[in-house]
């Protein structure tokens, strides 16, 4: 894959405050409500995926593997960079990490 730049950029410390803000804001506000964080102003149509307006980041709430939880994993540019859950922030490892973005089905048109 290539990077550009500014791939990379941020520190944990941003990317956990970031997705906290997506966390607690994006879930418990209406579908209209933006996010603004250092990364940009994330929105979202599905309470699903945060997008910022740049698209550039990518939130997506996931249930975990075993079922238990639910989980906010965090994609810079397609690459996953960390996720965010009830006990905070973890970024990615060579151990844990989600290979790619979800692809959702496009809806029918009669």
């Amino acid at each position: 894959m290539f990077y550009t730049l500014d791939m990379h950029r941020y520190a944990d410390e941003v990317l956990a405050r970031a997705a906290g803000r997506v966390w607690a804001e994006g879930r418990a506000n209406p579908i209209e409500w933006e996010i603004h964080t250092r990364l940009g102003v994330f929105t979202t149509q599905d309470r699903a995926t945060w997008r910022t307006q740049s698209g550039d980041w990518t939130a997506e709430l996931r249930r975990s593997k075993n079922g238990r939880h639910f989980l906010l994993a965090l994609f810079e540019g397609g690459v996953y960079r960390g996720r965010y859950d009830a006990t905070g922030w973890h970024r990615a490892t060579e151990r844990r990490r989600i290979r790619q973005l979800r692809t959702y089905p496009l809806p029918l048109v009669a």
